[in-house]
């Protein structure tokens, strides 16, 4: 089939992507203001298209200067076929029953599987979907896939053209016998006689598309299964959400494997309540014959200032939130994460002139200190250089990042100071996460004691109590996967949740809505966003979802933008 007509408008030309990343800000020459923006741009996205950066308003010419001064790099989309390894895999095919299964094991015995699942369904002629949370990940099991399958492998994803999208639209909606690896849109993909779908870390926030059209990418493969009946749905992750831990639980899904990861860990666990900095540490990251990874938790340089009189951080003018502190070229400047603006760094408070104080060590801050300690170079994890590696997360990354001789974790308990339901549920995967890739020896560098409840489960192996007590919070706070809540944010100026509550009660009244169960109105925990008041209010179990239509209308006739969030990642 043809796909290019001429009276076919709809189809754009386009460009062959291209992907950029950070090489470094070492010893950077004068750049433009402009290039500067770029560079915190790309070095926060870690790998981004030219379709990304154009539409943040960056031209070809400011990408082209970084090119040439070295400060960012072009990397292909994919190996090609020539550069592809040998991977030989003697497997016996092995198909999977109908069904929603839950699989909790390591990356690397996950790809195998994958293999034997897509080997099976080909050989029946059906077709396999495996979606992963970032092209990364594509990127690293790509070859293992193309090496085996072939002209069969077809891929799915945000940073390919926009043509060539189309063109495998077309072909797996009329080709029997293929295997799909794709992101987030893939999911809307109609692969013929499609078998098996997998959700590969299904924890990943990543599959909740925050721009119009909102889904989650977790539901629709669910109602894809709830249609078809005769299909495999798989949830797999190193480290399962409890959402997912839930549905085994109450027999919806069955576990894919009866292994249990943690247990077959043998790295030996250290708690220690002390700095990186500490000559114990020192002492193992200057073995040359190990490889060794720090895992930071945070971004940026240190977390914030802070003003011991008047206690309060230094905020952005913009947001009502604390500005983190970033490094380049050893001049330190203030950002806004939600916003972007960049301030001036001061070292008194505006206020009463008190000198401030630097809280929190982040990757920035960590790298320098360590290159400076141990006179060595330490590269980001991703990049796959040198023998000692720093990343701020490992989530989303099994596939990327290999296993390593000693890991040291940097304060993951940050994550219970966040407003945020699944706190706990992302400081257990902070903590559990890094204790997968650790060969030898595993060191937590945490205030919290060894009877602290995620710390014990990790150390006693016991990580089944951990999502069972997670459970039962949840059950007497009445959250996810006990309730489904559906989160409304008001923004305008100068709001208040009274001018929201008239306007709710009056959509309740005009629309006859009984019995409905919601808290709120009430300032969202980032209440003051880009100059805006910020309001919400959180309904449970509402089902008369095509109501919520009326509402945004009578919101957007006074001017109020509503954003209706159902099932989110955060309440914030």
């Amino acid at each position: 089939m043809e796909i290019r007509q001429k009276s076919e408008k709809w189809i754009k030309p386009f460009k062959k992507e291209k992907i950029y990343r950070l090489v470094s800000l070492k010893d950077a020459p004068k750049i433009s203001q402009k290039a500067k923006e770029l560079l915190d741009f790309i070095g926060e996205r870690g790998e981004i298209t030219l379709s990304q950066i154009r539409e943040e308003g960056f031209s070809i010419s400011t990408v082209n200067s970084l090119l040439r001064k070295g400060l960012i790099e072009e990397i292909p989309l994919l190996e090609s076929e020539e550069n592809i390894p040998p991977y030989v895999l003697n497997l016996k095919a092995k198909g999977i029953k109908n069904g929603i299964f839950v699989y909790w094991d390591f990356c690397d015995r996950r790809l195998k599987h994958y293999i034997e699942i897509v080997s099976y369904n080909l050989s029946e002629n059906r077709g396999t979907l495996i979606v992963f949370p970032n092209i990364s990940s594509i990127r690293a099991v790509h070859s293992h896939f193309k090496k085996i399958f072939r002209n069969r492998l077809f891929l799915y994803h945000d940073a390919m053209p926009e043509e060539e999208k189309i063109k495998n639209w077309f072909r797996l909606k009329n080709s029997e016998g293929t295997v799909t690896i794709g992101t987030l849109s893939s999911i809307f993909v109609p692969v013929k006689n499609l078998k098996t779908v997998i959700i590969e870390e299904e924890f990943s926030p990543s599959y909740k598309n925050l721009r119009n059209p909102r889904f989650d990418v977790r539901r629709v493969a669910f109602e894809i299964y709830r249609i078809k009946k005769d299909i495999s749905l798989i949830y797999a992750a190193s480290v399962p959400s409890v959402e997912t831990y839930y549905l085994i639980t109450k027999g919806i899904a069955r576990p894919l494997s009866s292994k249990n990861p943690v247990r077959e860990t043998k790295a030996n666990v250290e708690l220690k309540n002390i700095p990186i900095t500490d000559p114990h540490i020192k002492k193992l990251m200057k073995q040359k014959n190990k490889k060794v990874l720090i895992v930071t938790n945070k971004k940026g340089y240190f977390s914030y200032l802070f003003c011991p009189r008047c206690e309060e951080e230094v905020r952005c003018t913009r947001c009502d939130v604390p500005l983190k502190v970033y490094s380049d070229k050893e001049i330190l400047f203030l950002q806004c994460e939600l916003c972007g603006k960049k301030f001036q760094y001061i070292k008194e408070c505006p206020e009463c002139e008190t000198p401030l104080r630097e809280t929190g060590y982040g990757l920035e801050k960590i790298k320098e200190t360590i290159q400076k300690e141990l006179n060595t170079d330490i590269f980001p994890a991703e990049e796959k250089k040198g023998r000692i590696n720093i990343t701020t997360t490992l989530s989303g990354k099994g596939f990327l990042i290999g296993n390593y001789h000693y890991v040291i974790n940097v304060n993951p308990d940050y994550h219970l100071f966040l407003h945020d339901f699944r706190g706990m549920e992302n400081f257990f995967r902070a903590v559990l996460y890094p204790y997968y890739k650790a060969e030898e020896k595993y060191i937590i560098l945490s205030g919290l004691e060894k009877d602290s409840y995620p710390i014990k489960t990790v150390l006693h192996k016991d990580i089944h109590s951990f999502y069972l007590s997670q459970l039962k919070e949840r059950r007497q706070l009445n959250l996810p996967p006990f309730s489904r809540i559906i989160l409304l944010t008001f923004e305008k100026r100068n709001l208040s949740p009274h001018q929201i509550e008239t306007i709710f009660r009056q959509w309740i009244k005009e629309n006859k809505i009984k019995n409905i169960d919601y808290d709120g109105p009430y300032y969202a925990f980032y209440s003051y966003i880009r100059e805006k008041k910020r309001v919400q209010i959180t309904l449970r179990n509402f089902r008369e979802k095509e109501k919520l239509k009326n509402l945004f209308r009578l919101t957007g006739k006074k001017g109020i933008k509503l954003i209706i969030d159902v099932e989110p990642k955060k309440l914030l």
